[in-house]
């Protein structure tokens, strides 16, 4: 038997000098045991970390057996290959089909070791950090700690295992600690957009759904406490034409003890949405009496996941403290105690700090809410239904949420009368006014040059935060160049969507007095992704001018006809202007789509005084 696993191009062993027990191992995921391990070239040489998870190589479901293998390579691994071009995405090294004479013993499964005829290998990217939950448990509230014992051996000591000083000091941190709380809340609001970000590029960007986001599969880096999201082997692929997926879990008693070859859920108990769960089998009792399709699965999925995972961040003080069976097994406390309509839904924040924001509350709420019959229709606001919407509403949250209170300064207070305060505030905002730009713009101007630097797609808000750092701070007649530099790396990479406009548009917005206004507007309709045409029309017609321009008119027509059925014969006199008009062809064949319907055909055809054949004829020869 060999310790070693031969991949495509490298050598694979687990890493004993990581873990508790100094055996390698990490966790038990939803389908893999996974263990730290160190990459080596075949010919030797320096090693690297890296993560191998072993998932078994057949599973049953519905009583059929199903190869794991081809599912693996067929389907997750696609879509692991479609989300490598973003870096807040864990990446695959080698998936191992054989492991040769490999075996590793393994106290955590029935057989008790991990070898080729039951298991295969798929090699992850290590991330030096932390998962959220060990973050927000280990790293930031100290409830769990790791005690070192004889022969470099370790042990997890939890909070219950405490000495009653350890319990007060740790009890301090948070109840008697205002500012500790503030700190905390404000990681939390960072940790919520960035996140929003990674799923907003994988869902609305690839049309992927998640399906399992939790604690465990989220990454906080050691360096820079960025996220990276883990773990797609429950994703599945959408449409634009159809947004839902749809789970192959078969009827469970829910008295039963759960498995994984007999699940409650598709995706984790506790953080998965209700539609999630699998309809109930014999005498059993399905755990919800909400409105939905039991196994119809959308994006208001995951943003239910969203919304546990973080509602568990937020209550994990008291979760711990004040629950030792959550502390010991948080699976077991959510199947016994969360498995009903009244605790599952709506999640607030009533047994933790005070000191929360009541906006993330009501955020957290809202992602959490139980279902209704309506709850899928995108009209409906009581939901979310998509990331940015999500975002923006975290966004206005920390912008709102009170700051940390640093403590009166008694001696300078009394130094000043109150009319040498006045004045010193005054005196003060002067010189901040005057500053502000000066110095503002360059520090934008460097922020900009260094994250474009290495950019990619999840980093959009920081690219958005800085490019009106830049407007806001751009002196006098440096504001189109300025603009001009922002839209010019927002184009470099293709068709822009619908936020990349949505940005564009609003530092518009902030400059109408531009003479270049017009070619501005122009290149937006240009450069506009086709898919997005409807939300990019809608930005630039809600600027609070009108412009004389092509782009301005397009956007106006595809506006009126598409959201507001109206000015059908206006759009289409619109259309005919710019037919011929090759930089705008995008533009101009999504305007003919919009009127390509028997109605506003019909309104044409008696405008024109003509049949509606020749009308359709005349759409054909646009394209």
């Amino acid at each position: 038997m060999s310790s070693e696993i031969i991949g495509t191009k490298f050598k694979y062993t687990v890493d004993t000098s990581y873990g508790i027990n100094q055996d390698g191992f990490i966790a038990i995921g939803t389908e893999s045991i996974v263990y730290r391990g160190l990459k080596t070239a075949d010919k030797g040489g320096l090693q690297f970390s890296c993560v191998l998870k072993f998932k078994p190589k057949y599973v049953y479901v519905n009583g059929t057996k199903i190869d794991r293998v081809k599912v693996f390579k067929d389907e997750e691994l696609k879509i692991f290959e479609d989300l490598q071009e973003c870096r807040s995405i864990v990446r695959i090294y080698d998936v191992i089909e054989s492991l040769g004479d490999f075996s590793l013993p393994c106290d955590k499964i029935k057989s008790g070791v991990i070898n080729a005829s039951g298991y295969f290998c798929v090699v992850e990217e290590y991330i030096d950090g932390w998962s959220l939950e060990e973050y927000c448990r280990q790293e930031r509230w100290k409830l769990r700690k790791i005690e070192q014992l004889e022969n470099n051996l370790s042990k997890v000591v939890d909070y219950h295992e405490y000495t009653e000083d350890e319990k007060g000091i740790v009890n301090l941190s948070y109840y008697k600690n205002y500012d500790n709380v503030l700190k905390y809340q404000s990681e939390i609001f960072q940790f919520m957009i960035n996140l929003c970000e990674i799923l907003e590029f994988v869902t609305e960007k690839k049309n992927i759904l998640h399906l399992d986001i939790k604690p465990e599969n989220i990454m906080v880096t050691k360096y820079g406490k960025e996220l990276v999201l883990i773990d797609f082997g429950r994703s599945k692929r959408i449409t634009k034409a159809d947004r839902f997926a749809v789970s192959d879990l078969a009827k469970v008693n829910y008295n039963d003890n759960e498995s994984i070859e007999k699940m409650y859920q598709y995706g984790t108990l506790g953080y998965a949405a209700p539609e999630c769960y699998a309809e109930a089998a014999d005498d059993s009792q399905f755990p919800f009496k909400q409105h939905f399709e039991p196994g119809k699965m959308s994006i208001e999925s995951d943003i239910f996941s969203f919304g546990a995972t973080f509602w568990e961040c937020l209550n994990i003080f008291e979760l711990v403290t004040k629950s030792e069976e959550f502390s010991k097994e948080s699976h077991d406390f959510y199947k016994n105690h969360f498995l009903n309509d009244a605790a599952y839904c709506s999640r607030d924040l009533t047994i933790t700090s005070l000191h929360y924001h009541k906006k993330l509350e009501n955020i957290i709420k809202k992602c959490t809410k139980e279902r209704n019959k309506n709850y899928l229709n995108l009209d409906n606001d009581d939901f979310y239904h998509s990331y940015r919407t999500l975002k923006k509403d975290i966004e206005e949250a920390k912008n709102s949420a009170p700051t940390i209170v640093r403590a009166e300064n008694i001696k300078v207070r009394n130094a000043f009368t109150m009319f040498g305060v006045m004045l010193a505030v005054c005196v003060t905002f002067l010189m901040i006014s005057i500053i502000y730009r000066a110095v503002g713009f360059g520090i934008a101007e460097d922020k900009w040059d260094s994250l474009t630097a290495d950019y990619n797609v999840t980093q959009f808000y920081k690219l958005e935060t800085i490019a009106n750092d830049l407007i806001k701070t751009a002196p006098n007649g440096k504001t189109d160049d300025t603009y001009s530099k922002i839209a010019a790396f927002t184009y470099s990479d293709g068709d822009i969507d619908e936020q990349e406009a949505a940005m564009l548009v609003d530092l518009l917005g902030k400059m109408s007095n531009s003479e270049y206004m017009c070619r501005y507007i122009d290149e937006l309709m240009q450069n506009a992704n086709t898919k997005n045409f409807k939300e990019i029309s809608t930005d630039i017609v809600k600027l609070n001018t009108e412009y004389n321009c092509a782009g301005y008119e397009l956007a106006k027509a595809i506006y009126n006809t598409e959201v507001g059925k109206t000015e059908i014969i206006g759009s289409y006199e619109t259309l005919k202007k710019y037919k011929d008009d090759h930089a705008f062809k995008n533009a101009v064949i999504k305007l003919k789509n919009v009127l390509d319907n028997d109605e506003s055909i019909r309104m044409i055809s008696e405008h024109e005084n003509t049949t509606r054949v020749e009308i359709k004829n005349y759409f054909k020869e646009i394209g």
